[in-house]
């Protein structure tokens, strides 16, 4: 069996597009997930299954949809490539504080002038470096007053993505190693 780390997109936001946790997990548990966890209400899950990321994808998405009546995409990866996400981001060796590091996953490789584009937007403050299809930022004032956030990513990007922070990111790295 492997291990998978399961992100949903922006559920559980100002109170739109409510998923509870526990309704969730029932609802995995049906598609013959095992061993399946959460951590807190923003939609993180780790779970063990026999079949591959690209056949579970469809059929969760399609599942969610189905029972609580509104599209939410995920984003999933096997804990071998998160483990690889976790230990790449290049502020931990900077020294910065762990509460002002976030990590956005992109579902899909934009396009090199996007990214370009991107990289070119004046914000002294958000400091984010590229590396596949990962984006690591440092928010030194605090995502709260950050201006690449991601919808402004997803906008300019013209992709799905998700962002997590680093404590989200540890947890969801010592739930899947257990």
């Amino acid at each position: 069996m492997k291990t998978y780390i399961l992100l949903l997109r922006g559920i559980n936001v100002g109170g739109h597009r409510k998923i509870k946790m526990a309704d969730l997990k029932l609802l995995l548990s049906s598609l013959d997930l095992k061993e399946i966890c959460t951590y807190i209400q923003s939609g993180n899950v780790v779970f063990k299954s026999r079949e591959t990321a690209d056949a579970l994808k469809g059929k969760i998405e399609n599942k969610i949809e189905d029972h609580f009546g509104f599209e939410v995409k995920i984003y999933l990866t096997d804990f071998e490539r998160f483990a690889k996400i976790y230990t790449k981001n290049p502020f931990i060796n900077k020294n910065e504080e762990i509460n002002k590091l976030y990590c956005t996953l992109l579902f899909e490789s934009p396009e090199d002038s996007k990214i370009q584009a991107l990289e070119a937007v004046e914000s002294k403050d958000d400091v984010f470096i590229v590396q596949d299809e990962v984006l690591y930022f440092c928010y030194h004032n605090g995502y709260g007053k950050a201006k690449i956030t991601n919808p402004f990513i997803e906008q300019k990007l013209k992709v799905n993505a998700t962002t997590r922070n680093w404590k989200t990111m540890g947890k969801l790295m010592e739930m899947a190693s257990e």
